[in-house]
């Protein structure tokens, strides 16, 4: 038997959500180019650690998350997952802090520090945006 589109039980996304991922994808793609650019303009390869940052940045959380809490009361917080939280937030502050520590001991000049902190600005705005608009999460979470 023939079905039509709106049968599947997974439907197409709609246009406004692709022309959401479009625009997303094209404001990561900027962003890890303005950190590309730190590098080559510059001839210093340093700022690039603030990509393996943003790489490494969803890991922790992705980990410990799936630890299932084991307390009598549910009231306390998993330690586990806090500790992805923990280390997701250092990884997220060392992709700011990376360039301005180079910047300060005269590693990299202070355009490619600018550039590398507009360009974890832009991917780190993305992800937000990403989350704002496809993340679905439970009505008991923060």
């Amino acid at each position: 038997a023939i079905t039509s589109h709106h049968d599947n039980k997974y439907p197409l996304l709609m246009a406004k959500d692709i022309k959401i991922i479009i625009g997303l994808a094209a404001c990561l793609a900027v962003g890890l180019l303005m950190n590309i650019l730190s590098c080559a303009l510059y001839q210093n390869a340093y700022p690039i650690l603030v990509v393996v940052a943003y790489f490494l940045a969803p890991f922790p959380n992705l980990i410990c998350g799936r630890h299932e809490d084991h307390s009598f009361s549910g009231e306390g917080g998993s330690g586990i997952k806090d500790l992805g939280f923990f280390l997701t937030g250092f990884l997220v502050i060392s992709g700011f802090g990376i360039p301005a520590v180079l910047a300060h001991s005269k590693i990299i000049p202070i355009e490619a520090m600018a550039l590398a902190l507009a360009g974890g600005l832009v991917v780190y705005a993305t992800i937000l945006v990403y989350l704002h608009f496809f993340h679905k999460q439970d009505d008991d979470s923060f």
